[in-house]
């Protein structure tokens, strides 16, 4: 039986933040799509990666920002996206609910949370 890792999407427009993250998710052992910084480059990147998972920050380089990008992604079909934002309360945070994601994290994320709701719509190996 092959061994299938998940597959993750980053959506993120801090570089920082984005090696961080990665670096973080390579370590829970996932699979990590080059990350991507503007809710365009997002849309390719589910194209052309087919990530079974995004995190998406909400703020975003470009015209769109997070929630406008998951809201497309939805339409699509794409429902596992977790939100990784610096709001957790607000008119923000509320457009983000609105669109029922797996989960909001708040900026820091802890691994393990965010760990524990990757595996929650990973696809089973």
């Amino acid at each position: 039986m092959k061994n299938t890792k998940t597959k993750i999407l980053l959506v993120e427009d801090e570089a920082i933040t984005a090696l961080a993250m990665v670096g973080a998710l390579k370590n829970m052992g996932y699979e990590t799509c080059k990350p991507v910084a503007t809710g365009e480059k997002a849309l390719q990147s589910l194209t052309d990666e087919k990530p079974d998972v995004v995190l998406m920050d909400i703020n975003l380089s470009g015209d769109m920002d997070g929630i406008e990008t998951a809201s497309l992604m939805m339409e699509t079909g794409h429902r596992a996206i977790i939100f990784i934002t610096g709001y957790s309360c607000g008119q923000v945070y509320e457009r983000a609910k609105a669109l029922s994601p797996v989960a909001i994290f708040a900026k820091p994320v802890r691994p393990l949370d965010l760990k524990t709701a990757i595996d929650s719509v990973a696809p089973s190996p």
